[in-house]
């Protein structure tokens, strides 16, 4: 199970949850209700309206899955252990391809003779960069001599900006296709990002991290901050921290489970759900 525990200032005590999945949700019109109960909703959050996320088109089983909006944050084609393609979006939305061979450099970041080539064969990249961008054969090719005239020092990468998009539904349907394994699931370390990993015979071809709408809801009382983090997937947690000079104080459970039901009761959550949020005590002392 997933815990997070905010990091306070030492002669600070807080509360920190687990995370609960409630179920379906209505994600706007919580925040809608948030903003109308003059909640904070200064973040930390996730906004699918920034430039630096890749649209990913009509893809029904994506669709059928996270039954919200998302997009996806970047996509890795590889070659092999070492060596894959890297889509992303900048913040001008321009794409981002870069190729990273961590073979080719040693720990102090020197080339020598015996490592291999920076770049893999042709053939995979000029049919990964075909299908990524809807490039033709020839425009792939001239894509392929730009981005190795980009690896000039040859440290291990080498990246070309484009104004191309990326074909998300061409590449989701390649690396599918491909893949005798596919691993799906939240992303261990960012609740409102979730990440497909595709194996071919046990060797990794792909990965894709998707981004899902998520804010941190945050109401003061009695001076302690109560938040409430809140995924469009329905996945929920609920964190306390208390003021400076707080370290050793505890706050009654019935207290800070009554703030909470009405935080739910307000945003429009099962208040039901409260009770089975745990919530750890660190008294911050150290």
């Amino acid at each position: 199970m997933l815990i997070t525990m905010s990091i306070a200032n030492s002669d600070q005590a807080s509360y920190y949850g687990d995370m609960v999945d409630i179920g379906p949700i209505d994600y706007n019109s919580i925040v809608t209700k948030a903003e109308k109960a003059g909640y904070d909703l200064s973040g930390p959050y996730t906004r699918l309206d920034k430039a630096d996320l890749i649209e990913p088109g009509n893809v029904e089983s994506l669709e059928k899955r996270f039954e919200v909006d998302y997009r996806v944050s970047r996509v890795e084609l590889y070659y092999n252990l070492n060596t894959y393609l890297e889509f992303k979006k900048d913040e001008n939305n321009r794409t981002l391809v870069t190729l990273f061979n961590y073979s080719h450099h040693n720990d102090a970041g020197d080339i020598t003779p015996q490592m291999p080539s920076m770049f893999p064969d042709d053939s995979w990249m000029l049919k990964m960069l075909g299908m990524s961008l809807g490039l033709n054969e020839n425009d792939s090719e001239e894509f392929l001599k730009k981005l190795k005239n980009e690896a000039t020092y040859q440290k291990g990468f080498a990246s070309l900006i484009t104004n191309e998009s990326v074909d998300f539904p061409t590449i989701y349907a390649y690396l599918n296709k491909s893949s005798t394994k596919t691993v799906t699931g939240p992303d261990t370390w960012n609740e409102d990002k979730y990440e497909d990993k595709f194996y071919r015979n046990g060797q990794k071809i792909g990965y894709v991290r998707f981004v899902i709408p998520e804010t941190t809801i945050t109401w003061m009382h009695n001076s302690n901050k109560y938040s409430i983090y809140v995924s469009s997937s329905g996945l929920v947690r609920a964190d306390i921290s208390m003021p400076i000079g707080s370290a050793g104080k505890e706050i009654p459970e019935e207290e800070y489970r009554t703030v909470f039901r009405e935080m739910f009761e307000n945003l429009g959550l099962p208040a039901e759900k409260v009770d089975e949020i745990e919530l750890y005590y660190s008294p911050s002392i150290w």
